[in-house]
């Protein structure tokens, strides 16, 4: 739970609703979700702070947004 607290709340909240998601329909519509929201967060700013902490190896200082 510390690690998964320690990553982006939106990025988390984001998986959480796709994994939600899957209980819910069936596997071809799940994966448009995951797409979906994948696609989403390439619009997010702790996802351009992820990559670049990847890069430049360093912990990211996320910002939820």
């Amino acid at each position: 739970a510390e690690k998964i607290a320690s990553y982006s709340q939106v990025s988390v909240a984001l998986c959480k609703e796709s994994v939600n998601h899957a209980f819910e329909t069936t596997l071809q519509e799940g994966l448009r979700v995951e797409k979906r929201l994948f696609h989403a967060s390439f619009a997010l700013e702790d996802r351009k702070e992820g990559m670049t902490a990847f890069v430049e190896k360093r912990p990211p200082k996320y910002t939820n947004n």
